[in-house]
């Protein structure tokens, strides 16, 4: 009984520790892991933007449990996300609250695909466009500008979206790595992601800790719309 007592004891300590240690990371602005702790559906839904939030190192991203984003952290997000969404940077928080659920429930899936060009590949587009949805809507409700339940409803319909157009975390990510690219060449501006390429990829699919390979790309339905009569 006692050496139970005593895996339990360093299983909390461990956990104290590293908790401790991602805020400490975090607010140096330095990287920290995103590790997924909610249920398999939302973890599906929230790993579409996993680049861009290892990027910018938000552990909350994924896990309820982590020290939520520093002000250091929502002051550096604040203006791409407004840009991201279609508010003015200069917007208020109170102002963007009132905003933000109707403007998400009517215009969610036209985000970055309304500015796209001739020349642009569509599916590149819509990879790129679900990543960048995925983590707007996430840190907007980290930030207290989204209520938890619109999030999901959100976050769901447009994973549903990406699930329905690409075969596997594989072809969405050589789809999304070809839609930044196509972004940045266009002369558009991507503050909050990163450059990955088809060798990295690659490397990501192989690793046990990356995300793209312990979450499974299918799975359960992600969003039904609601029966109508």
């Amino acid at each position: 009984m006692n050496w139970i007592i005593l895996l339990l004891f360093l299983w909390a300590m461990r956990r104290v520790y590293v908790l401790i240690r991602d805020s400490i990371l975090s607010r140096k602005g330095r990287t920290v892991r995103v590790r997924y702790k909610f249920d398999a559906r939302q973890n599906r839904a929230l790993a579409l933007a996993h680049p861009i939030a290892s990027a910018r190192a938000l552990g909350a991203y994924a896990n309820p449990k982590a020290p939520a984003p520093t002000a250091e952290q929502a002051q550096a997000l604040r203006a791409s996300l407004l840009h991201i969404i279609g508010l003015r940077a200069s917007m208020q928080d109170d102002a963007i609250k009132a905003a933000l659920p109707e403007l998400l429930r009517r215009h969610w899936f036209r985000i970055d695909l309304d500015r796209l060009r001739p020349e642009d590949d569509p599916r590149a587009a819509m990879a790129f466009a679900s990543a960048r949805v995925a983590f707007a809507v996430r840190t907007a409700s980290l930030l207290g500008w989204l209520d938890p339940a619109l999030q999901w409803e959100v976050l769901f319909q447009n994973a549903q979206r990406a699930n329905d157009c690409f075969a596997s975390w594989e072809e969405f990510g050589a789809a999304l790595a070809r839609g930044r690219q196509q972004w940045i060449a266009g002369a558009r501006a991507d503050s909050l992601g990163a450059a990955f390429d088809e060798a990295t990829l690659a490397q990501w699919l192989a690793s046990r800790s990356h995300p793209w390979r312990s979450i499974p790309w299918r799975g359960q339905v992600l969003f039904e719309p609601p029966a109508t009569s």
